[in-house]
């Protein structure tokens, strides 16, 4: 009906979207033609894609394969179907700005795939309180016969039908951190402790830059609170920290990517910058440790073999937790996978920390020992 709602301009503009040019047409195309009565039909343009009303409002089928599809023209509304597919950025870099003239307003539809941004939102929708933003979950059992849901359910494993069938966010396989579990790990009684040293953890991406603070007495560490910046540097991250955070009695203690002490863009590297801000307590390893090791150790604080949590996360830490979540590891290699370009730095940056002060011993052998009598 948002087609035949009056506006203060003369061309509302509607869109049904979906991950590519060619799944929108076929999701959409057909149902909408004959959907859209004839009586208020003006126009249909084929090769566009797109109906014209007599009102003048325009409903337009487009792919996001191409989020600039979106870009450079004002909207009302519309419906991003299959989300968890489309790009992970297209909806905070193309869509949402594409609406705000016209404080346009957006559906989220589809079937979970992973923890991914779909999830984000999903969660944020559903527990930030925001009255802008609703949250609806309906099963297959609510749709589909239920001799086709019982059928499923013998042929699928259980994740994939809690997934396809139930609408439910599942972990992905091949997690990194397996031993993160919400119920277990987020805290968000978790605070900064007055007597206790800020444990700054650094990693030095700049399109997210993320920052780790935490604090340890030891035994137990708790990450209160994480620095996000976009497009940034090191200098504006650490004055972000200090405007936080710079009274703080217990002063800092600054770790991070090995690789910081010798970048430089500014003609000082990363750790200089941080010092001339007075962090300059640095406890930061000459090189970085394996992938393997820094996995294990967070791993090891997440759950020990013994069953010991060592590890607790204000759920502020956004960027931390969905890494904790969602990382993988690259195919059969011991890398990880950072196709997604905010993945990977929170996970990273509490990781040089933890290696760092957590690290197990590794045995060495006396090769001059004996064994024998």
């Amino acid at each position: 009906m948002a087609l035949t709602e009056r506006k203060p301009w003369p061309d509302p503009r509607y869109f049904a979207a979906a991950p590519t040019r060619e799944q929108a047409k076929r999701i959409f195309w057909k149902d909408l033609k004959a959907l859209v009565p004839r009586r208020w039909t003006a126009r249909v343009y084929e090769s566009e894609l797109c109906i014209v009303t007599h009102l003048g409002s325009e409903l337009w089928v487009v792919g996001l394969d191409r989020p600039e599809r979106m870009e450079g023209t004002p909207w009302d509304g519309g419906v991003l179907d299959e989300y968890a597919d489309m790009k992970a950025d297209v909806w905070r870099s193309s869509v949402r700005p594409a609406l705000s003239d016209r404080q346009g307003w957006c559906w989220f539809t589809g079937v979970p795939d992973g923890l991914n941004h779909f999830k984000d939102l999903a969660d944020y929708a559903r527990s930030s309180g925001d009255p802008l933003w609703g949250y609806y979950h309906w099963p297959s059992a609510d749709i589909l016969p239920a001799e086709e849901v019982a059928a499923a359910r013998r042929d699928l494993d259980e994740r994939t039908f809690r997934q396809e069938y139930e609408a439910s966010f599942e972990v992905a396989s091949g997690r990194v951190y397996y031993p993160f579990d919400r119920s277990l790990h987020v805290d968000d009684t978790v605070e900064i402790d007055a007597r206790l040293p800020i444990c700054l953890c650094c990693d030095f991406n700049v399109d997210p830059c993320v920052w780790e603070l935490a604090q340890t007495d030891g035994a137990m560490v708790r990450v209160f609170d994480e620095v996000v910046l976009r497009g940034t540097s090191t200098m504006e991250m650490g004055r972000e920290v200090l405007a936080r955070y710079g009274g703080h009695a217990g002063g800092f203690r600054v770790y991070g990517d090995a690789a910081g002490s010798a970048r430089s863009t500014t003609g000082a590297t990363d750790y200089a910058i941080l010092a001339e801000l007075g962090f300059t307590d640095q406890r930061v390893a000459r090189s970085n440790p394996a992938v393997k090791d820094r996995v294990n150790t967070l791993n090891a604080m997440l759950r020990s073999s013994s069953g010991e949590v060592r590890l607790r996360i204000n759920g502020r830490c956004r960027m931390l937790v969905r890494d904790l979540e969602t990382v993988c590891w690259n195919g059969d290699s011991m890398d990880l996978d950072k196709s997604e370009r905010d993945r990977t730095h929170a996970s990273d940056a509490l990781g040089y920390f933890l290696c760092r002060e957590f690290a197990p011993r590794r045995f060495r052998p006396d090769r001059g020992g004996r064994f024998y009598k």
